[in-house]
């Protein structure tokens, strides 16, 4: 006889909702980043540079990975990582191991 009763249903909710939570907080599903959330990742670097060497890079521009919305910049997260760890690795992000150089 068990003492503790799970309700399945509920325990599949909150899991899918804990793993969706933590894959959108480190940027590996269809998030949508804003200018804030890419200074954390371009630490040292403002806005400026973001803009010139991140949000006009050809390739960037070519996949329409960083958009002007509105006067804002938003970002796709996955491919605006991607990008980040193949064309500025002295950044020291590479999500693929989760070590800072």
């Amino acid at each position: 006889m068990s003492l503790l009763q799970i309700d399945e249903k509920e325990a599949k909710k909150l899991y899918k909702e804990t793993v969706r939570e933590l894959l959108e907080e480190e940027g590996l599903i269809g998030s949508i980043w804003k200018m804030d959330r890419m200074l954390l990742e371009c630490v040292g670097y403002g806005e400026r540079w973001v803009v010139d060497h991140i949000c006009n890079h050809p390739y960037v521009i070519k996949h329409q990975i960083a958009v002007k919305f509105g006067g804002e910049w938003t970002f796709k997260a996955k491919r605006i990582v991607e990008f980040i760890d193949m064309y500025y690795p002295e950044l020291g992000v590479n999500h693929k191991r989760g070590v800072a150089k």
